[in-house]
């Protein structure tokens, strides 16, 4: 596929409207939304053929999309968490519209189902090293880590207690983005990764979720483990922004996001 200018990959489906005249809709920020907020662009299209939603696949992180949008560089930004102080401080508006279960994953070649908060942690301190360990095979442990500043980490710092001060040795691998995260996780052998239930659902069969303390992935307040999705809007608020938010509140919205292996919110515009 060829690169569009600024990284944008638009979902040009079949509209009537001639493209000169069409309302654009731009989003950036979250690298973990995006397969999500593509299938939405892709369902609203159909719906709505005059209009051309552009998601911006160079993932800008949670601070890049909420800072782009305040700018107006874009119209709607993806984050995968509550808005902080100092960007609730700024002229945008955040709508919360999935919840989203995060998780730690296995490569496909690693026997162990379930683990613990502790062994989590111990794992991810290096004291544990082999999965042999904690009931799988001889083979040392692969362990793969976003950065602190993501909204994954975040929330392994905030669902496991043990984790929330835990220091991660220098072997453990960080990978800036959650594409990388993915792409890395589904092809290493004996490997272990934070992930969400969406990214989950496209590993096709070569990552898998864990148990932690005897529990399955939930998006219910049980699991320690969640992601809230939200849109940000800024100054450009168009009629094609208002719809794309509206559209989200729809049920053929929320057939694609329950799809996606994620739980829909309803929100007040």
């Amino acid at each position: 596929m060829n690169k569009l200018p600024l990284l944008f990959l638009t979902l040009f489906l079949s509209f009537n409207a001639s493209s000169a005249y069409a309302e654009h809709i731009k989003l950036a920020g979250s690298g973990q939304m995006i397969p999500l907020i593509m299938e939405l662009g892709k369902a609203y299209m159909k719906k709505y053929p005059q209009d051309i939603v552009e998601v911006n696949q160079k993932a800008l992180g949670q601070v890049g999309g909420v800072m782009a949008v305040n700018n107006g560089a874009i119209d709607i930004a993806m984050s995968a968490r509550s808005l902080d102080k100092n960007e609730k401080v700024l002229q945008v508006q955040a709508y919360e519209f999935a919840v989203v279960p995060g998780l730690f994953a296995v490569n496909d070649n690693v026997p162990v189902k379930a683990v613990t908060g502790r062994q989590i942690c111990d794992i991810y301190s290096g004291k544990i090293k082999n999965w042999k360990e904690v009931g799988g095979h001889d083979a040392p442990i692969v362990v793969l880590t976003r950065p602190e500043s993501d909204s994954t980490k975040i929330a392994v710092r905030q669902g496991i207690a043990c984790f929330e001060e835990l220091k991660e040795p220098v072997d453990v691998v960080v990978l800036p983005k959650a594409k990388d995260m993915f792409n890395t996780l589904t092809a290493t052998p004996n490997a272990i990764g934070m992930i969400d239930t969406v990214a989950l659902s496209d590993a096709a069969g070569k990552a898998k979720a864990l148990k932690l303390d005897g529990k399955d992935v939930s998006p219910s307040s049980q699991w320690p483990i969640l992601h809230h999705y939200h849109l940000v809007l800024g100054k450009n608020r168009g009629e094609a922004v208002k719809r794309f938010l509206r559209f989200i509140k729809t049920p053929e919205a929320q057939a694609v996001i329950k799809k996606e292996k994620a739980t829909p919110l309803n929100f007040t515009l």
